[in-house]
């Protein structure tokens, strides 16, 4: 009889693509074609041309009368896709020549119906601002769109000349903007007898794929040129990157409409909502809007006011230069003069605010905020197509020039922070945000390391916070949330672009600092990072109050679930956080790239200080559980006691007992999937939300806390079996933001169905039902543990990159016994353990071809390869 049990696993695993094969001439589709034509409205004919890469054949919109429907089709790719729009045009007939195209997209079916897609977001100028992009065609042959859509399954072609018209168009569909590598063909792999698990593995994958951006792929919002200044389509305003401090001031420029009007921003501070000042212009004349918000159409959360308008008598001519000046003078109305004629004024806001307290207030036409401080910022709203050139802003009454430029070099890209993308970036979503934040990184980052291998999106936007950050070990301060996209890291960091800095976005950035450097090794990005690390610490000590806690309060206790309500005072969860923090320093510190020991052993010594400290003063005997903050007592978070089990601030005597609220998060609606907070949580009462990013960090939490498996993988399977069901009009093979308590989109439209929140099975699933985590920096040494045993499954396999090359696993359980093989590097220290549930079963081990050993712990040899059998 053999020693060891024979694998019955069908295939293999395909082989990988590795990074730079990547952008390989033969891995890369020139263009994103739709897979099948969903429904058609008005006179369409033969609209399957468009599924097919040829351009023998056209479906051809026609619009005959004037009470013919503007003819439409709506096509879909199947699976989320990104690129930049296009559209090959066959044939145009129209008595002008010319017909104008409509080409809209959206993540979700219900967002397709609308006429501009699922959009707009104007949040940031990480990608088109329009979820529509409109072709105005004078001829046949190939027409792009400027900027990139970032994540979409449906797309809508709609004709919206006017009647007689027609246009036959023979491709449509999107330029790549993103790898399109299989995932089953990615550098990570993970595979398994449940074939939904292997799926739900790829879809966290591929919202990988859409949300890493490679250097100088983003197209600037401007098109600029040396005689006519920044051309602006649809696109929202950006502002001078360093006008943030301006008070009192004139704004100049000169504006050109093309086509609707044109629009400009002053007191614009930090990314914020601002003063935006919004011309139209059409047949009837011009009107002249003033609003609060980013663009003159609302997104789900950042829904603009229009506050004042006035009809403009002074002509305003399309296709001409008109001279527009503001004045802002304290709280006095503001004057706008168009040819040095006054044509309006605007009286200012009543309420004082500033940060991200803009975000939160209540706006309506009679009460809105006043803002003494900002830049100026130009752009377009929807539909519009415009030019500027010769800025010039005058401090009043000194008449200094605060900021010139004739708007037509390069250079004003890097002004107002919206150039060329310079270093590669992950992004927090690939429709919206369109930003590298890195608090999303968190999660997102484990399922980049153990799927793409796409280590140098995380090093960038950790990069870019760096470059941004002010903090040192002799200068306190806190660490930047992120980065707009289009900055231009060679100027003067300076800038008063926007900027997040919270405490909790700090602490997730040194946490995702650690996880870079665990997985890959790279010494110099810590090395880089350490004075800053150093100061962001200091900081936070500064906020730690007589009990040994951090207390923040304003933009200090800022987060990412800004929906839920801000956490101000003494959190459970960001001293939790603080705790991990500390103890993931004290390594860095450790390491041969730092080597300060002394430092090492002080931040053990203050995280077990903190740790005692939330022990004894966050958790509420009355209710069973720790407290939300020291003034939210009632209700059971879910990200907080996930990170109080991870760090082990739980003792053993309390883990079942706070293992076992975790079940009053699970309602009676949708299945049962956990909710963020406990439905009596009050003060205030978060609305109903599944978090699958709160949901990733609870199933980890509750793998090392050694929750029952059936508890572990019904959380698993029914926070995302609604991303998976693909007869969902929500459907878009990647993985959501977060979810009503029903299973559906929280937010709608609005919600990112591609985001990196919500990718966190890929890791759990490599990490614990194969088994593979690093145990020392770049996987010098790692563990091979498959803890987390799910229902059905009988075997898994998979390959895990490292700096050194990929780990692979394969094991199986039969009836007879349980088999391991692994396939490591050379060089690598590894270490085997047999799951609890196998070891008990066991009547004979063989390790290799023959050698019995009696521990469940086996060592990998330096060359890399171990097997194991146990027979039951």
């Amino acid at each position: 009889m053999a020693n060891h049990l024979d694998f019955t696993i069908p295939g293999s695993l395909p082989k990988p693509i590795y990074q730079n094969q990547v952008f390989g001439r033969d891995e890369i589709p020139t263009h994103l074609l739709p897979v099948n034509i969903h429904s058609t409205a008005g006179q369409v004919s033969t609209p399957d041309a468009l599924l097919s890469a040829s351009l023998t054949n056209s479906v051809v919109l026609t619009r005959a009368s004037a009470s013919d429907p503007a003819p439409s089709i709506i096509a879909d790719f199947g699976v989320a896709v990104a690129g930049i729009p296009f559209i090959h045009i066959s044939a145009i007939n129209s008595p002008s020549d010319s017909v104008v195209v409509d080409f809209a997209v959206s993540e979700g079916h219900p967002g397709i119906k609308l006429q501009d897609g699922d959009g707009p977001y104007p949040f940031s100028a990480g990608a088109d601002t329009s979820r529509k992009a409109r072709f105005r065609v004078r001829h046949a042959g190939f027409h792009d769109a400027k900027y990139i859509q970032g994540s979409q399954r449906w797309m809508r072609i709609t004709l919206v000349s006017p009647a007689p018209c027609s246009v036959a168009i023979s491709r449509a569909g999107f330029v790549p903007a993103t790898s399109n590598v299989p995932v089953d063909r990615l550098p990570g792999q993970f595979e398994c007898s449940d074939d939904s698990l292997t799926r739900l593995w790829g879809y966290g994958a591929r919202t990988i794929q859409l949300n890493c951006a490679p250097a100088r792929t983003i197209p600037p919002p401007w098109q600029v040129s040396q005689d006519m200044g920044v051309l602006v389509d649809s696109q929202r305003c950006n502002a001078y990157g360093w006008g943030g401090a301006w008070s009192d001031y004139e704004a100049g420029f000169d504006g050109l409409v093309i086509e609707g009007g044109l629009a400009w921003t002053v007191r614009a501070c930090g990314g914020m909502p601002s003063i935006l000042f919004q011309l139209t212009v059409n047949d009837k004349g011009a009107l002249l809007e003033m609003w609060w918000g980013y663009y003159n159409k609302p997104q789900t959360t950042l829904v603009p006011v229009l506050i004042s308008s006035v009809d403009i008598s002074t002509p305003i001519s399309v296709g001409k230069w008109h001279r527009f000046k503001t004045r802002c003078v304290g709280d006095e109305p503001f004057v706008i003069t168009i040819d040095d004629i006054e044509v309006a004024t605007f009286r200012q806001g009543n309420i004082k605010a500033s940060g991200l307290a803009l975000l939160g207030i209540s706006v309506d036409a009679s009460n809105f905020p006043y803002v003494p401080t900002g830049s100026v910022g130009i752009g377009a709203g929807a539909d519009q197509v415009c030019r500027f050139k010769d800025m010039v802003v005058r401090s009043l009454p000194s008449q200094e020039i605060l900021y010139t430029s004739g708007l037509n070099t390069t250079a004003v890209l890097s002004d107002f922070g919206v150039g060329w993308n310079q270093f590669p970036f992950i992004f927090d979503g690939a429709k919206r945000d369109r930003y590298p934040w890195t608090a999303d990184i968190i999660v997102g980052g484990k399922t980049l390391y153990y799927s793409t291998a796409g280590t140098e999106y995380v090093r960038g936007n950790i990069v870019a916070s760096m470059l941004r950050c002010k903090a040192s070990k002799e200068t306190p301060g806190l660490l930047p949330g992120g980065a707009p996209p289009g900055t231009d890291f060679n100027r003067a960091r300076d800038d008063t672009m926007f900027n997040i800095l919270s405490v909790n976005y700090s602490l997730y950035l040194i946490l995702v600092i650690y996880d870079y450097w665990t997985f890959t090794g790279d010494d110099d990005l810590l090395e880089l990072c350490w004075d800053k690390i150093e100061g962001c610490l200091a900081y936070c000590r500064q906020l730690v109050n007589q009990d040994d806690l951090i207390s923040a309060k304003g933009m200090d206790a800022g987060d990412y679930d800004y929906y839920n309500g801000i956490q101000e005072g003494v959190s459970t969860k960001r001293n939790a956080l603080y705790v991990t923090v500390l103890r993931a320093c004290a390594k860095m510190a450790a390491s041969e790239a730092i080597a300060d020991e002394e430092t090492a052993t002080s931040l053990l010594s203050r995280a077990d200080t903190t740790a005692k400290a939330v022990l004894e003063k966050c958790y509420n005997p009355a209710n069973g559980y720790f407290n939300i903050t020291d003034s939210r007592t009632i209700g059971f978070q879910q990200e907080t006691h996930a990170w109080l089990l991870l760090t082990d601030i739980v003792p053993a005597g309390l883990k079942t007992q706070i293992l076992g609220h975790f079940s009053s998060l699970c309602t009676a609606s949708h299945n049962s999937a956990p909710l963020s907070f406990s439905p009596d949580t009050t003060n205030p009462s978060p609305p109903p939300v599944i978090s699958p990013i709160m949901s990733a960090i609870h199933i980890d939490s509750a793998v090392h806390a050694r929750e029952k498996h059936s508890i572990v993988e019904d959380h698993l399977r029914r926070v995302w079996e609604p991303m998976m069901d693909k007869s969902s009009e929500h459907f878009t093979g990647t993985t959501w933001e977060f979810m009503t308590a029903e299973g559906k989109p929280f937010k709608g439209d609005f919600c990112s169905y591609a985001q990196l929140f919500s990718c966190g099975p890929t890791w759990l699933l490599s990490a614990h039902v194969l088994g593979v985590e690093p145990l020392a920096p770049g996987f010098d040494k790692y563990r091979v543990w498959p803890k987390l045993k799910i229902g059905g499954v009988t075997w898994a396999r998979g390959r895990v990159p490292t700096p050194r090359g990929s780990i692979l696993v394969t094991w199986q359980e039969t009836k007879s016994g349980w088999r391991l093989s692994v396939k490591a590097p050379r060089g690598l220290d590894g270490v085997v353990v047999v799951p609890d549930e196998i070891w008990s079963r066991k009547t004979e081990m063989v390790v290799g071809d023959g050698g019995v050993q009696g521990s469940k712990e086996l060592v990998v040899g330096r060359n890399g390869t171990l097997e194991v059998t146990i027979k039951f």
